[in-house]
């Protein structure tokens, strides 16, 4: 499989984070990188994610099955696939609707977390949190404002001097969506700053579109919410697997899975059989 496929894929699945309550739905996701445009169609039901595309002109389908913890690639043209179990970082985040009342021990279960108080804080109404870790039987504490309307963080001050600060301004649109966009500024202990921007769809409640300063953009584009098939996320009948086709041609790996074998290289085989 082409590797820059691969993790244009990975990207968009990781970065995007669903609700268990989102309908399922369909949409084109695009991955922009200076002048080089990537494109797949995008279909997501239940949890699972599958994304069909063109590698080198070969119709492929690659598929994070996030209930099975693994994920799918289908050459369409050779009819054959590859499993293998889904790592944490390429499982694509699923998590239940936000409660109204947000506790962030909720995401870290070892610590002590404490309600303070109620603060307006870049222009959001928020409650302030106290988050207290014990790190080698020292206490650790973690300050976390969190958004009263959308029960995520806005700004979060950490031990060794590092902040996130967060914007949000509601009622915006992207690609025919009503969204919320979140501007993200992570800023190290000794000065140095990451940045980003995402943009929440309003009504399914998940990224539709990110942006980095370095001009890299991932977004779905023409989102439809339609019923999305169980089935489109199972290996199909009559499909074997690449290393079943490879044991039966009990020869040299000739498939190249993802790419055509192409006649320069049956030649090439040729040659070296005529020496």
């Amino acid at each position: 499989m082409n590797f820059k496929i691969k993790s244009i894929l990975i990207t968009l699945c990781v970065l995007m984070t669903f609700n268990t309550y989102a309908v399922s739905f369909t949409a084109d996701a695009v991955q922009i990188r200076g002048a080089e445009i990537s494109h797949a169609k995008m279909f997501w039901h239940d949890g699972s994610v599958r994304f069909e595309y063109l590698d080198q002109g070969v119709a492929m389908v690659q598929i994070f099955d996030n209930a099975n913890k693994k994920v799918i690639w289908l050459d369409a043209e050779k009819k054959v696939y590859i499993e293998r179990e889904l790592g944490d970082q390429q499982a694509t985040p699923v998590t239940p609707k936000t409660a109204n009342n947000y506790n962030p021990c909720d995401e870290f279960p070892d610590a002590e977390c404490t309600r303070l108080k109620s603060a307006e804080i870049n222009d959001r109404q928020t409650d302030k949190w106290l988050i207290t870790f014990n790190v080698d039987n020292r206490d650790q504490h973690v300050f976390q404002w969190i958004d009263k309307k959308h029960q995520i963080v806005v700004r979060q001050e950490n031990p060794d001097g590092s902040v996130l600060n967060v914007q949000i301004l509601d009622d915006q649109e992207v690609n025919g969506r009503q969204v919320r966009k979140v501007d993200m500024m992570a800023v190290s202990p000794d000065g140095s700053s990451v940045h980003g921007i995402q943009w929440y769809d309003s009504e399914l409640d998940i990224v539709v579109r990110q942006q980095a300063d370095d001009g890299a953009i991932d977004e779905l584009r023409n989102m439809k919410v339609e019923k999305v098939e169980a089935a489109m996320f199972a290996i199909p009948e009559g499909y074997r697997t690449v290393e079943a086709q490879l044991t039966d041609l009990n020869s040299k790996p000739a498939i190249i899975f993802g790419t055509t074998n192409n006649k320069k290289e049956a030649k090439n085989n040729n040659v070296d059989r005529d020496r």
